[in-house]
């Protein structure tokens, strides 16, 4: 008998979240040529092939929908973060650099919509603030976060980076993972962070 409401509660898994990738696809296709706020349930439901009381069953609106699907994201992106927080990002930024360009990649199509003219600008700036507040966290020298200009130079190299994953998407990523890492760690070594050495 459990093995029977198991399989049936597996099949229900898969059907929501057949239900949820099918409305994401939706609402990325519409994101791609209007804004957030013009976009309505029917018309994403339409598009989706569904009712609209199938997409009540899981979000309240559009707004609520795209929130939900930006913290799947983070937490996501979180856990990668989190695998590097004994590393030392101040001297050796490319793994890190590789996961986030991996986890870019793989998350392309939702990424490309979400940092597009017609995305969500919450978005770029929560994106700016994770990368920004986790590698903060991990850097290993209290001193050098408080000389004169850090808070510049570093502000730079994040935005910097966020600029990279943006044109890597525009550019339908046509480099790898692993050369968009080397090309970033390089440009940030060159650059003039107090703690990070110039090859």
């Amino acid at each position: 008998m459990t093995e029977l409401k198991d399989s049936a509660a597996k099949k229900e898994d898969r059907r929501v979240r057949r239900t949820k990738k099918l409305l994401t696809q939706a609402l990325m296709e519409l994101l791609e040529e209007k804004q957030i706020n013009e976009i309505t349930v029917k018309e994403l439901t339409d598009l989706a092939d569904m009712n609209r009381g199938t997409f009540y069953l899981y979000y309240k609106d559009i707004f609520d929908m795209l929130e939900k699907i930006e913290d799947g994201l983070f937490a996501a992106l979180d856990d990668i973060v989190s695998l590097h927080e004994k590393d030392d990002v101040s001297r050796q930024p490319k793994p890190i650099l590789l996961d986030l360009f991996r986890f870019i990649g793989e998350n392309r199509e939702i990424c490309s919509v979400l940092l597009s003219p017609h995305g969500d600008m919450n978005f770029l700036h929560r994106l700016n603030d994770v990368v920004r507040e986790k590698c903060l966290q991990m850097w290993p020298n209290e001193k050098e976060k408080e000389s004169a200009g850090f808070e510049y130079h570093y502000s730079f190299v994040v935005y910097g980076c966020v600029g990279v994953f943006r044109a890597w998407l525009s550019g339908k990523c046509r480099e790898t993972a692993e050369e968009m890492a080397e090309m970033a760690d390089v440009m940030i070594r060159r650059g003039s962070i107090p703690g990070i050495q110039s090859v």
